[in-house]
């Protein structure tokens, strides 16, 4: 057995032992209403618009329920409840969360998050997901729509029936693709899929006019912060390459019983720099050439469990970040600077090289 299966086997182990213990701290949700929605600003077809986003409370991920255990950074399992809710709750699910907009303007775009896939019949039966598409055909005022799944539930038949319910609108697939490469999704992730069975997804939500927002994730564990931006900079080159509609930069944080946070606990894992978010938007900003959206949210950026610095330039990056994310416009980080930028810079020339890079 080679080393780097060793590796994966050993992460397999602590993967479903973090899993049980997310299984066993799942909360009591009433079925009815999501698990979490917010509105907030957000670019929206290439312009400044309101997003409404939600978190319904399914079964959870297939992935994490799974044999597998999950990825090693995501406890999104803990949003969902040990019991299926029926079609019908899912639906009161939406138009609670609809409801909170009653007297303001209908968003300009909504997003539907699961905290695993929206296409998996499992976690949403085709009931309900025929359902809320066709709430939201009715909600004129939408122009775009991000559907939250993993790239096995993304078939031609479903794509059509999407289309086909939707019309003309903007539609994207939130689809976590973390890393282009194999060996990085599947070790340090434990993702469990392979990137051709991305690139199938793509294609296939292509040939209905359906774009793909792939989530890219900034410094898994077993990556030192050089070799977590150069694996970014590849994977933004392979999806700008692959024409994606939209990169979501995903810097790890620290979520509850996971293994990231075991490791983190033990002194043994610190999250991204902030610098380093930085220089890979910008750097997909000028490879991009403007053709794709670029696009980062951190969370709980500038504390201790999130993205961060040194505390005192935490607020202006953050600001900065969320501000490039609105208007695309990389100058925003022009102005930035700190004395622990050169801190940043003596961990990326002297920080070693892990296990996995050959």
């Amino acid at each position: 057995m080679s080393t780097t299966q060793k590796i994966q086997d050993e992460i397999l182990k602590a993967s479903l032992k973090a899993r049980g213990r997310s299984v066993e701290h799942r909360k009591t949700r009433d079925p009815r209403r999501p698990a979490a929605k917010w509105v907030a600003e957000a670019r929206v077809v290439g312009v400044r618009g309101k997003a409404l986003s939600i978190v319904l409370s399914t079964i959870g991920c297939s992935h994490a329920r799974g044999d597998s255990g999950g990825c090693t950074m995501c406890s999104y399992l803990l949003d969902g409840t040990s019991k299926s809710p029926t079609p019908e709750e899912l639906i009161d699910q939406f138009k609670s969360a609809l409801k909170e907009l009653d007297g303001t303007d209908i968003p300009h775009s909504v997003k539907i998050y699961t905290s695993g896939s929206f296409f998996d019949s499992d976690e949403i039966p085709d009931t309900a997901r025929r359902e809320i598409l066709s709430i939201i055909s009715g909600l004129t005022e939408v122009q775009e729509v991000v559907l939250e799944t993993r790239p096995e539930y993304v078939t031609d038949s479903v794509m059509a029936e999407v289309r086909g319910v939707l019309g003309d609108r903007a539609i994207e697939l939130g689809i976590g693709l973390e890393s282009s490469s194999d060996l990085v999704r599947t070790v340090c992730v434990n993702k469990q899929f392979e990137y051709d069975e991305f690139r199938v997804s793509v294609e296939t939500a292509r040939r209905h006019d359906i774009g793909v927002r792939a989530y890219v994730l900034l410094k898994p564990p077993f990556l030192t912060e050089s070799e977590a931006i150069a694996d970014v900079k590849r994977t933004i080159d392979d999806l700008v390459a692959l024409k994606a509609a939209t990169i979501s930069v995903n810097p790890v944080n620290i979520q509850r019983n996971t293994l990231v946070e075991r490791f983190w606990n033990r002194r043994r894992y610190r999250p991204p720099w902030l610098w380093s978010v930085v220089e890979v938007l910008q750097y997909a900003h000028e490879v991009s050439k403007g053709e794709i959206n670029i696009v980062c949210d951190p969370a709980a950026a500038g504390k201790i469990r999130g993205t961060h610095n040194c505390s005192k330039c935490d607020k202006a990056v953050v600001d900065a970040i969320r501000q490039f994310s609105l208007d695309g416009d990389p100058r925003v980080f022009a102005h930035l600077n700190c004395d622990c930028k050169s801190l940043w810079k003596h961990t990326l020339e002297h920080e070693g090289i892990s296990l996995l890079v050959h």
